[in-house]
């Protein structure tokens, strides 16, 4: 080949090259194309060249774009025999949180004619995703600030320190009544104690003596060859062994009484206040027990709330209830009204898991009640899920009248044991067998 020939095949090549450069970076299209002007207020970064998708697909790109007074003007460049229905949603998407933006266009109905070449629609504004994080941001730092500094509305802090020193000055009270009463408790279960070794030694005594009676030698032996006679003798040792396992029996019930003490302070961001919950478990043996508490105890004459607060005041709980190692299932009122409570631990056994529990109870099914222009008229369901710090405390989160007007609170419990009280519930307890008597025809097994 002569180097004329080289040279013009090189410069061919570059002139190829270079045509199909500016054909490239130039955006230059052969197939036939309409253009379509979409106004939005802000584009969200959008840039010049981007791509425009029609349910998904690339069918065009974005043109030009300009400022018209309070908006933005669109020029899209849509191919030809694409068609666009007049119904349609014009949007500016994004391939991720981070990703490139495009024009993205959810096709309408084939009922509605299509958009006209050159004619101008309304995009629909896209959500912001930084605005929406920095609300929501904004939004959880108040509630921090709400929980943890003081305030107008006050703070769960407080009110929680508050409802701990109520509870302590009650604890100290009734542990001055336990100290008054002790010197004589101590005394009782000292004397007791006497009897009880009486009995046992008198027990002893009286098998020596049936297995003596057993036998016709000596005079004792004689006279119970009288049926009647040893029938009044069997009938009187058997009051004795019942009389001792009597005594023994309400000696274990003493120390089988336990008593809780709970308290819940529930903070609702909806109105910006918290309510209060107090009650006293009584446990007289394992699997049973009886609750009585007040539920959303406050003073409406008082209330601070920002929104309105549906709630009923100062309620009345009473349970009797039933535990198991995954549950705890109580029926009889709950917040003034005929209900039911159940906590689960579903996954009592795992080491982690044992630490969160599920509740949820429901109520009031006859309601019928009109509160601030609202007919509440469904029954009542709330459920929540509880996180244990340690064994006395807990937190979590819960929605309450979920069928009706439900809100979400913030949950704090306390649980704890008074011994104390626990003592002299048993006390009672022995004192008020011992004032009774028992039945003939008690069962000690029951």
């Amino acid at each position: 080949m002569s180097l004329e020939a080289k040279v013009g095949a090189f410069v061919a090549l570059g002139i190829s090259l270079i045509a199909a450069s500016i054909l490239l970076l130039g955006n230059y299209h052969f197939g036939k194309r309409y253009f379509i002007y979409v106004t939005f207020h802000d584009v969200s970064n959008l840039n010049r060249n981007a791509a425009v998708k029609l349910s998904g697909v690339d069918v065009g790109q974005v043109e030009a774009m300009r400022l018209e007074n309070d908006h933005v003007v669109l020029k899209l460049s849509i191919k030809d025999g694409v068609p666009i229905y007049q119904d349609s949603v014009f949007t500016i998407g994004s391939t991720g949180i981070i990703g490139s933006k495009y024009l993205e266009i959810d096709q309408g109905h084939a009922s509605s004619n299509p958009v006209v070449p050159n004619a101008t629609v309304a995009g629909t504004e896209a959500v912001d995703i930084e605005a929406s994080i920095s609300h929501a941001l904004g939004s959880i730092q108040k509630m921090l600030d709400d929980l943890n500094g003081p305030g107008p509305n006050g703070s769960l802090v407080q009110n929680l320190r508050g409802s701990v020193a109520n509870m302590r000055k009650l604890t100290a009270n009734l542990n001055d009544l336990i100290a008054t009463i002790k010197p004589s408790a101590e005394q009782t279960m000292a004397k007791t104690g006497a009897v009880t070794d009486k009995l046992d030694s008198l027990l002893s005594k009286s098998n020596a003596m049936m297995t003596s009676l057993t036998t016709s030698e000596g005079t004792v032996g004689a006279l119970l060859h009288d049926p009647k006679m040893k029938q009044n003798v069997e009938n009187t040792l058997a009051s004795v062994k019942e009389a001792a396992s009597t005594a023994n029996d309400m000696l274990s019930r003493i120390n089988q009484f336990r008593v809780f003490w709970n308290l819940d302070e529930r903070y609702e961001p909806a109105i910006s206040g918290g309510l209060a919950d107090a009650g006293v478990k009584i446990v007289p043996r394992d699997g049973r027990y009886y609750y009585g508490g007040i539920e959303n105890m406050g003073n409406p004459t008082n209330a601070t709330f920002k929104g309105y607060n549906y709630e009923r005041l100062n309620t009345i709980d009473a349970l009797l209830g039933f535990t198991g190692k995954w549950y705890d299932l109580g029926f009889g009122v709950v917040r003034s009204a005929g209900g039911g409570r159940l906590t689960l631990t579903p996954f009592y056994k795992n080491p982690i898991g044992k630490h969160f529990s599920l509740f949820t109870q429901a109520y009031d099914f006859g309601q019928n009640r009109i509160v601030n222009g609202v007919h509440f008229n469904k029954p009542s369901y709330d459920a929540g899920i509880l996180a244990w710090i340690n064994k006395y405390w807990a937190v979590g989160a819960r929605v309450d009248d979920i069928a009706q007007e439900p809100v979400f609170q913030g949950w704090v419990h306390l649980n704890f044991e008074d011994k104390d009280i626990s003592y002299l519930f048993g006390l009672m307890t022995y004192g008020a067998a011992g004032t009774k008597g028992r039945s003939p025809n008690h069962d000690p097994g029951q």
